[in-house]
């Protein structure tokens, strides 16, 4: 991501301000080797675009503290075609390369390879039933427009999958299987995982200043900004899936489990820039995510 200018804005919505006045979009954006673009194309660029601007002013303020002026702005090449991809574990290509939206078909295909000598007609449906239930909700995410690298939703939901697999695969995988189901569930996370901290690498900006006190401010670079997300990010993972696993084994009971998922929740979506003194806003996030939750273990 290259740096365009050094303006100093002092309230970031004269960012956003800034992209909606702009009535044309710099050729070199929306086209590639002299190729027309469609007017689809064409909007899905202008709204990548917009959705860059409210990143770059609502996302790092919530995990690195209140931005005081950052570089006005950015420029993102072919976003149209930040699509998600990464390679296996090992180096490989991906089972779920192409697959982000429809993910539980990778499993799926998995067990009709591997688990019909073992499973009955209604077995193999019911088993396939709830892995879809607990990737659902990640795929929808994953087919989303705009914004798609490493997010506090993505993390939620990929945490909350993940526990949920594994709870299926110990219940429900005959045991000769579940050694490679188990390396599914891996490439599965190792995927969602990489495709999105590799376009949050791609759209983190060089540098932006934050406010350290009144009258001092600090540079704060992309390998820091960089670092400050991932430490955010693995910690939201660890706790996310520390409160699942405590439940889906049973060591907490449905309420309390529910409890504190809304707490973390609250406390998250509260401290949101875009989201502060709108308690209605709030609210309307966190049941969303309980939802999904819902959705997944059935609660």
């Amino acid at each position: 991501m290259k740096v365009q200018g050094n303006r100093y804005i002092n309230n970031p919505e004269m960012i956003k301000n800034k992209v909606e006045k702009k009535t044309t979009v710099p050729q070199n954006i929306i086209s590639e080797d002299d190729v027309k673009i469609s007017d689809s194309a064409r909007k899905l660029v202008e709204t990548a675009r917009n959705k860059v601007s409210d990143f770059h002013t609502m996302h790092f303020s919530s995990i690195n503290g209140e931005i005081r002026e950052i570089p006005a702005e950015y420029k993102c090449e072919n976003l149209f075609k930040l699509d998600l991809k990464a390679t296996s574990i090992s180096g490989e290509q991906s089972a779920f390369e192409g697959c982000s939206e429809n993910q539980s078909e990778v499993f799926g295909k998995w067990l009709d390879e591997n688990a019909s000598e073992y499973l009955t007609e209604d077995e193999m449906k019911d088993l396939k039933e709830k892995i879809n239930a607990m990737t659902a909700d990640v795929e929808s995410l994953n087919a989303q427009e705009g914004y798609r690298g490493t997010s506090y939703e993505s993390v939620f939901l990929l945490s909350a999958s993940e526990a949920g697999l594994r709870k299926v695969n110990e219940m429900y995988v005959p045991e000769q299987l579940q050694a490679g189901f188990s390396d599914m569930i891996d490439e599965y996370v190792h995927f969602n995982d990489s495709a999105r901290n590799s376009i949050m690498e791609k759209m983190t900006p060089d540098y932006m200043v934050v406010g350290i006190g009144s009258k001092t401010e600090s540079y704060k670079y992309k390998s820091e900004i960089i670092s400050d997300e991932t430490a955010f990010y693995t910690n939201e993972k660890k706790e996310i899936s520390g409160i699942c696993n405590q439940f889906l084994n049973g060591k907490t009971d449905q309420k309390l489990f529910c409890n504190e998922m809304k707490d973390r929740l609250n406390d998250y979506y509260g401290s949101r820039y875009e989201l502060r003194n709108q308690p209605e806003a709030v609210e309307g996030r966190v049941n969303n995510m309980l939802d999904k939750l819902q959705h997944m273990f059935g609660v």
